[in-house]
């Protein structure tokens, strides 16, 4: 099988790669039907990215690159951190003098969600869980950031949500993301992710990221935002110090959350 482009190829490499770890250089030149030195070019290309660590034969997953399959594996993991993180950004990030606010699709998010005051705010979302909670409030005006819903999220995408989106501003947006990187920045495993999370942020005076303290010194597929961008980073104990040091260095401002006392 001959991929069409060498974009093509690549991404069914990095498929390989998430699907089974590990990649042979061989196979892949007589899958592909390229030469091994395209396939290197390629391996090479990944690797840069943070996707493959290069070796003999071949390559094997990157242990800090997180997959689309793994970060499903831990949508379920650390939900106590999640919780009193959203119940931090609840209590304390959002006022009735907010004009509106967006929130993006993600598990620390939606623990956001559940603990939002019903209160008269303009909120919008494309997460389908999050506007059937927020569906049941009285008080808040609820706006669907419509488009194609992307039935593995389910959560709306594509270029109608785009082009939706761009006709909106907002005070605040809440952003979950599945990596933290000194050289990446924030990052997401989906493409489409990445794009509608970095216009959210880029229609919003103030950018939250919400996310447990395992996403820092991680990595994934796409950029969303480098740290210029982002206000603050809400999160639970346990930032590696390196990062601390930096984030005072950007100006980013990190909330450590104590679950204790967001209980």
């Amino acid at each position: 099988m001959k991929a069409e482009t060498t974009v093509d190829r690549r991404a069914q490499i990095r498929q390989l790669l998430e699907t089974n770890n590990v990649v042979s250089s061989q196979q892949l030149a007589d899958r592909f039907q390229v030469s091994l030195m395209t396939i290197y070019r390629d391996l090479d290309n990944l690797q840069e990215q943070g996707i493959a660590k290069r070796q003999h034969g071949g390559a094997i997953l990157a242990n800090r690159f997180v997959s689309a399959r793994l970060r499903g594996k831990r949508a379920n993991e650390n939900l106590d951190a999640k919780r009193a993180i959203g119940r931090y950004a609840a209590r304390h990030l959002v006022n009735p003098d907010d004009d509106a606010i967006i929130i993006s699709a993600g598990s620390t998010t939606l623990e956001f969600v559940r603990q939002l005051p019903d209160v008269p705010i303009n909120v919008m979302a494309n997460s389908l869980e999050a506007l059937s909670i927020l569906g049941t409030h009285t008080h808040t005006n609820l706006y669907a950031l419509g488009g194609e819903l992307r039935k593995d999220v389910m959560a709306f995408g594509g270029a109608m949500t785009h082009e939706n989106l761009k006709q909106c501003h907002f005070a605040k947006a809440f952003i979950g993301v599945d990596g933290i990187d000194m050289e990446s920045g924030f990052t997401s495993t989906n493409e489409q992710t990445a794009r509608i999370s970095r216009l959210m942020g880029e229609h919003a005076e103030q950018v939250y990221i919400l996310t447990d303290s395992s996403k820092f010194d991680q990595k994934s597929f796409r950029t969303i935002f480098q740290f210029d961008a982002v206000d603050a980073i809400i999160t639970n104990s346990g930032v590696p110090d390196r990062y601390k040091d930096f984030l005072k260095e950007h100006n980013v401002a990190l909330i450590e959350v104590d679950k204790a006392s967001e209980e």
